[in-house]
């Protein structure tokens, strides 16, 4: 019976072991078991080195305290002028999203984005107001940026309920 005990030890100090290393929201992954035997957790493989998330979360539902729900895709366009003429748009998802204060918290590929600013590049919005405003993300390049000026004016007129030179209420 002496082995009994010491069974027990190593399997208790293997749990523990194995519920110290469980994966965050952030951390990279190749596929969703590499974030959650539970499946609690999904693997956004779209992301560089995947990224370790909860798909379509809601207030106060990100199981780590240092990760945010951000909605992205919140906007149907870019374009300022489009802003408010249009409905919410229905490509917007949510994900948990790890927080983070500077570059330095984020892992190797990714900045820490802040999503407070209006019309942020990504088009982000926080879900979470209390957990930070700050969330580690892919940055973007200035070449990737929609501008508001296009060739031949203001990509702005697409927006307007009538075509620039035509008068009436119609389009």
């Amino acid at each position: 019976m002496p082995r009994l005990p010491q069974t027990l030890c190593l399997l208790c100090a293997l749990v523990a072991n194995a519920a110290g290393c469980k994966p965050k929201i952030g951390d990279d992954c190749r596929i969703s078991t590499d974030c959650s035997a539970a499946e609690d957790r999904k693997c956004d493989s779209t992301q560089p080195g995947g990224y370790c998330t909860v798909f379509d979360c809601e207030p106060d539902t990100c199981p780590d305290d240092d990760s945010v729900c951000v909605e992205f895709g919140a906007q149907r366009s870019p374009i300022s002028a489009c802003v408010g003429k249009q409905s919410p748009s229905p490509y917007a998802r949510a994900f948990c999203m790890a927080t983070c204060d500077d570059d330095s918290d984020c892992r190797g590929g990714y900045t820490c984005a802040d999503l407070a600013k209006p019309n942020n590049p990504w088009g982000a919005i926080l879900i979470d107001r209390d957990r930070g405003k700050r969330a580690c993300l892919v940055p973007i390049s200035k070449d990737a940026l929609v501008t508001d000026v296009g060739e031949g004016g203001a990509f702005g007129d697409v927006c307007r309920s009538e075509l620039p030179g035509q008068g009436g209420a119609g389009g």
